[in-house]
């Protein structure tokens, strides 16, 4: 240990020498880190940096100018024609001289001055030049507090709550109106917090000054070695950490409130968990409390906020679109104009096409032809994309769409016309002709028909020989005695009738159902439409049925009515379109 004191000291006291001396104290210090004995002797004999001498600056002496008396302007009542006349210089005597430094210049030729008496204007003094306007760079950016304080309108407290800590630099708060929420959220806040300490007896920064001691306090006990005076600067910094925890908390409220599923870490202290716990007992508890009263009172996102908001987060869209969802049965205009508007909102996010695509899955069973029209609009962003999937949709979902085969390959020519010219509006136009009604026209060959009879006539001439041929004598059976009371078979007529099968009273007459038939339509009523596949089979199994037989014919009884299938497979369930049941079940 005194080794060590003792280098330290030499270290020490080369630097202090160098440095008395003129001479640098890190270059010494450094010398004496690496070579202590040979720097201590060094800076005995070693003198000081010399200071070079200031260089002598020459001056002329300046030159003693005459005095030269003042032109005489001439007189405003002197005539035009009276110039000025140059006069002589007058020679000046030198035989008493009153001055030594007056030179005789009696005997030159030449004229060194020569005085006129034409007017002379005064020039006007030169304004002084201005300095040179140098651009102030400031690197450090404003704070929230300069920014909105006039902004918003806010106070000088609010003012001075914003400028405690340096703005959060992440992607959320980049959004104009997602930072302004936040500092909205964050004032509001504060000022409840500082009316909730008052009426305690205390206030908001004497609670933060509070907890500013106590957490450098614990870092000074935790870290030896940490002198604590970098943690937070005195005066204006101090609990910016307070303030600036406070500040995310409110945040991932207004996250929240949009939409925003990340999250941002609100935690105090990561490094000693008992100031987090702390900060919790004092402030955070407190904010968490406020903050679901707090944060429905600010304004939501706009448009521009939504684009925003949607690009960054590519999954944002589900909780609109199960909201949307939840309108279903009842509403399928509104649940497709909503998943329309939807798309809009999302036009910057790069998954956007997936948003038509569960719309045209979930729409399928309650309105075929809108299903249809979502999944081109999927299509139409799916070629936009970076990357074509082209997904197609589940075998159970083309049972619902298409009912009849050339439905589907109906669909399926728009959709190869799509692929090619890229026109979404010429291919919507297109889908109602899937499922309208095309009746087929049959004509006939006639020049075959006589072919034909022409090819058989032989055998036909021959078949008619055979009808020819007498018919066989029958003898007609005895008479049955007709009983007393019954009318004979001269007197009455004998009518067979085949019993159809009478109606419950709950589906109408257009539609002959079996007994069978209508106990199991009855059962999917009282299942609200759906049934488990695995309780259809126990049913057709009870009464001898098939059940695949029993589901087929239904369908087709009732298909003449509804120009579509009633019952659908949907997973493992059946399903009813409510829709057809209400049309089935109302009398004609």
């Amino acid at each position: 240990m005194m080794y060590w004191l003792l280098y330290i000291g030499v270290i020490w006291l080369c630097a202090a020498r160098a440095q008395k001396r003129g001479r640098s104290a890190w270059g010494w210090g450094i010398f004496a880190l690496l070579l202590p004995p040979v720097a201590f002797l060094a800076t005995w004999f070693v003198g000081s940096k010399p200071v070079p001498a200031p260089k002598p600056t020459s001056r002329t002496p300046a030159l003693a100018t005459p005095a030269v008396a003042k032109p005489m302007a001439p007189s405003p009542a002197a005539s035009p024609s009276q110039a000025p006349r140059p006069t002589t210089p007058m020679p000046v005597s030198m035989s008493a001289p009153a001055d030594a430094s007056i030179v005789d210049i009696t005997g030159q030729a030449s004229v060194l001055i020569q005085v006129s008496a034409a007017p002379v204007v005064p020039t006007p003094a030169a304004a002084p030049a201005a300095p040179p306007a140098y651009p102030v760079y400031d690197y450090a950016p404003p704070k929230l507090g300069k920014i909105y304080g006039q902004q918003l309108g806010l106070t000088a407290q609010q003012i001075s709550w914003l400028n405690k800590f340096w703005c959060p630099d992440n992607v959320f708060l980049a959004i104009e109106s997602a930072r302004q929420a936040t500092v909205l959220l964050y004032v509001a806040v504060l000022k409840e917090l500082e009316r909730q300490f008052k009426a305690e007896g205390s206030t908001l920064a004497q609670e933060v000054k509070a907890l500013d001691a106590q957490a450098q306090q614990a870092y000074r006990q935790a870290y030896s070695w940490y002198s604590g005076g970098s943690y937070t600067s005195a005066g204006e910094q101090a609990g910016a950490d307070v303030y600036l925890t406070m500040f995310k908390q409110c945040e991932n409220a207004v996250r929240e409130q949009f939409g925003h599923k990340r999250k941002i870490s609100s935690q105090f202290s990561a490094q000693l968990t008992s100031l987090d716990q702390a900060y919790q007992q004092r402030f955070g508890n407190r904010v968490q409390a406020l903050l679901p009263e707090l944060a429905p009172r600010i304004p939501g996102p706009d448009a521009a906020t939504e684009l925003a908001l949607n690009a960054q987060n590519t999954t944002r869209w589900k909780t609109a679109f199960d909201q949307l969802a939840a309108q279903l049965p009842h509403d399928t205009a509104g649940f497709a104009a909503g998943v329309y508007r939807l798309g809009e909102l999302n036009a910057h996010n790069p998954a956007v096409e997936n948003i038509f695509f569960e719309a045209s899955r979930t729409l399928a069973r309650h309105d075929p032809e809108e299903s249809l029209r979502l999944y081109l609009h999927y299509l139409h962003h799916d070629f936009q994309s970076a990357t074509v999937n082209n997904k197609q949709l589940a075998k159970t979902i083309q049972k619902s769409l298409f009912a009849q085969p050339e439905h589907l390959e109906r669909f399926e020519t728009i959709v190869q016309q799509f692929t090619r010219d890229k026109d979404l509006a010429r291919a919507l136009e297109q889908v109602p002709q899937v499922y309208a009604r095309q009746r087929r026209k049959i004509q006939l060959d006639m020049g075959a028909v006589q072919a034909v009879r022409q090819q058989h006539s032989g055998t036909v001439e021959r078949l008619n020989e055979y009808l020819r041929d007498e018919p066989e004598v029958l003898t007609p059976p005895a008479a049955t005695p007709v009983p007393v009371g019954l009318p004979s078979a001269d007197v009455a007529e004998i009518q067979l009738t085949v019993a159809a099968p009478a109606p419950t009273g709950r589906f109408g007459s257009a539609v002959a159902l079996t007994a069978t038939q209508q106990e199991l339509l009855l059962l999917f009523a009282d299942s609200t439409l759906t049934l488990p596949q695995a309780q259809v089979e126990a049913f057709a199994r009870d009464r001898g049925a098939l059940r695949n037989q029993l589901i087929d014919s239904i369908n087709d009884g009732c298909y003449e009515l509804l120009d579509d299938v009633l019952i659908e497979e949907s997973g493992d369930d059946y399903t009813i379109y409510e829709p057809y049941f209400q049309q089935l079940t109302t009398p004609c």
